[in-house]
């Protein structure tokens, strides 16, 4: 590969950055919406002059839930939705074409995880005291491997051959099926509580955002591993056809 085609997936990725970034509707349910969520239910739990102690204790779960929103309506559901325009059928036919279109948008999505856990960090870190750079640093990387972490199963559901609106509907309810199953098992004991947890992508993303990458390190060889064989995977299977196409 030379220089000029090693460059067309950053180039992609450039574009696709500015295409996300003129959507303030994708911005707002994203990022703003967790923001206010997270405050209501602070001052609705504590006084208003009662501040927590922990800041990632306060809001690891609303980064988990970002981080998974980043990839699921991202990353994967704008592939699902070039997939339905029939763009990926007219340019996206070839190994060479599909290997920079997944590489561009891999990057893209890489960069838009990082904007929208910046914007989530400035606008809930204040009420917890001055901030650092070695905090905001530290949440970031966390929040990537959050994001890479929820990418494969993001990815394996643009493998399933689902229209515009089954896509948005499948995606919606798993996001929101994560979240639920990991707010009730937390503090239980019960076995089966536990288990699903295990297999929960927004159980390990929460415990990743708060215990961290060296205690979390199996976690993100795993993910690392299995995110490199699906993108192989993809390069191979992935589905370029409408689904309302006969051809």
């Amino acid at each position: 590969m030379n220089l000029y085609t090693a460059s067309k997936p950053l180039t992609l990725a450039v574009l696709l950055v500015k295409e996300q970034l003129k959507e303030p509707v994708a911005l707002f349910w994203t990022v703003i919406s967790p923001v206010i969520t997270y405050y209501l239910i602070t001052y609705t739990r504590a006084s208003v002059n009662e501040v927590a102690p922990d800041y990632l204790a306060s809001t690891s779960w609303f980064y988990a839930f970002v981080s998974s929103n980043v990839a699921l309506f991202g990353l994967a559901f704008y592939i699902v939705g070039r997939r339905e325009s029939g763009f990926l059928r007219s340019f996206v036919y070839t190994r060479r074409t599909k290997i920079i279109y997944l590489v561009g948008q891999f990057f893209a999505y890489s960069i838009v995880s990082v904007i929208y856990c910046s914007v989530f960090y400035v606008l809930t870190r204040n009420p917890f005291g001055i901030a650092s750079i070695a905090e905001y640093l530290i949440i970031v990387v966390r929040f990537y491997v959050c994001f890479l972490l929820f990418s494969i199963p993001s990815l394996l559901l643009t493998l399933v051959p689902l229209g515009f609106q089954n896509a948005s509907t499948v995606f919606s309810m798993s996001s929101l099926g994560m979240l639920a199953l990991g707010i009730v098992s937390l503090g239980s004991s019960s076995p089966l509580l536990v288990s699903i947890s295990f297999f929960n992508p927004m159980w390990w993303a929460n415990r990743v955002m708060l215990v961290g990458l060296a205690e979390c390190w199996l976690v993100v060889v795993v993910v690392v591993a299995l995110l490199m064989f699906l993108l192989s995977l993809m390069c191979r299977f992935l589905i370029i056809n409408p689904v309302w196409s006969r051809y």
